[in-house]
């Protein structure tokens, strides 16, 4: 006789994310935090972009509009430049640390996926299916290394 081989899903920390272990939920879990973080900073860079495009633009304007205070206040704006492009720069090399946390996450799922991460002795599609779920509810594939 055959065996049906039903994949085992379980549930972790109140979420709703249906894994075949214990082990790859949290896994996937410390992924998912880590990846939220990431484009959080990813768009808190995207602000300081056009908030440190503003400022230039303002300082090479103020000068033309404000003919008598307009250099005074070009060299106060290029203060507030300077240091919003300090900021900027930390919080560049911040989104790039994340990135890499994510990106090592997301390889080492990606490596799990392609041997086979589930408790069954014979084939099954929990991987296949968890991709799946992954890529409908979160947006992020795993069929490929990039996550860009």
């Amino acid at each position: 006789m055959g065996i049906i081989c039903q994949p085992i899903l379980k549930t972790i920390e109140n979420q709703d994310i249906p894994v075949p272990s214990e082990r790859m939920g949290h896994l996937f879990c410390e992924f998912l935090g880590r990846y939220n973080e990431w484009k959080a900073a990813k768009v808190q860079e995207m602000i300081w972009i056009f908030i440190l495009l503003f400022l230039g633009i303002c300082i090479i304007l103020l000068p033309w509009f404000l003919l008598g205070r307009g250099l005074v206040m070009s060299v106060v704006m290029l203060v507030i430049f300077y240091f919003a492009s300090r900021h900027y720069l930390e919080l560049n090399e911040q989104v790039s640390h994340l990135f890499v946390n994510v990106h090592i996450l997301h390889h080492h799922l990606t490596g799990k996926l392609e041997v086979g991460f589930c408790e069954h002795l014979e084939p099954c599609q929990c991987a296949e299916n968890f991709r799946r779920y992954v890529i409908m509810n979160y947006n992020i594939s795993f069929y490929n290394p990039s996550l860009r």
